[in-house]
C-alpha cells in the first residue's frame, strides 16, 4: 500500500488526559519526534504557529483540532492522534476569537507542501462522518483505531 502518511499505535494515544492545547500538542509532537518523523524544530514551530492560525474545528457532534507546521521541521509525513478523555480549548480556525473544546487532536506532520491539501481533504471527509468520530472519540483498543485511522485516512 503507497500511504501518504505513517499512522500506528505509537502515534495514537486514547482517552488521554490533558489540561490544555500545549500539554497534548507537546505530548503528540514528542511521539513524532521519538519516532523520527519531526525535527526538535517542529514543536516551538507548531506551538507559535497555533496562536496565529488556530486549528480548532466545530464538528457536529464535538471539537476536533488539527496543529500543524511548515515541512522545513518535518522528516517524513505522518499524524499523531489522542482522543481525550476531557475536551480541551482551541481556538476556532478562522475566528480566532471563538473557541472549540476539541475532543479529538491530529498533530500533522506534513513533508510535502504538495501533499497537505489532500491530507486535509481526508481529514475533512472523515470530520463530516459523525458516526465514525463519536465512535472513534469513545475508543479504548488501539487496534480498532489505527484500523480505522487508516481506513479512513490512507485509503
Amino acid at each position: 500500500m503507497n500511504n501518504l502518511f505513517e499512522l500506528n499505535e505509537q502515534l495514537i494515544t486514547l482517552q488521554f488526559e490533558a489540561s490544555s492545547r500545549e500539554e497534548v500538542t507537546t505530548y503528540l509532537a514528542e511521539r513524532l519526534e521519538a519516532g523520527g518523523y519531526i525535527k526538535s524544530s517542529y514543536l516551538p514551530a507548531v506551538l507559535e504557529r497555533e496562536k496565529t492560525y488556530p486549528t480548532g474545528l466545530p464538528l457536529a457532534t464535538l471539537g476536533v483540532a488539527i496543529p500543524h507546521t511548515d515541512p522545513e521541521h518535518v522528516n517524513k509525513p505522518a499524524i499523531s492522534v489522542a482522543t481525550l478523555k476531557e475536551p480541551v480549548v482551541f481556538h476556532k480556525m478562522g475566528s480566532p476569537d471563538e473557541t472549540v473544546q476539541a475532543k479529538i487532536v491530529f498533530v500533522l506532520a506534513i513533508s510535502e507542501p504538495s501533499k497537505q491539501l489532500v491530507m486535509l481533504e481526508k481529514l475533512m471527509t472523515l470530520f463530516r462522518k459523525e458516526e465514525v468520530m463519536t465512535k472513534l472519540s469513545h475508543m479504548t483498543s488501539y487496534e480498532e483505531a489505527t484500523h480505522v485511522l487508516q481506513q479512513e485516512l490512507n485509503q
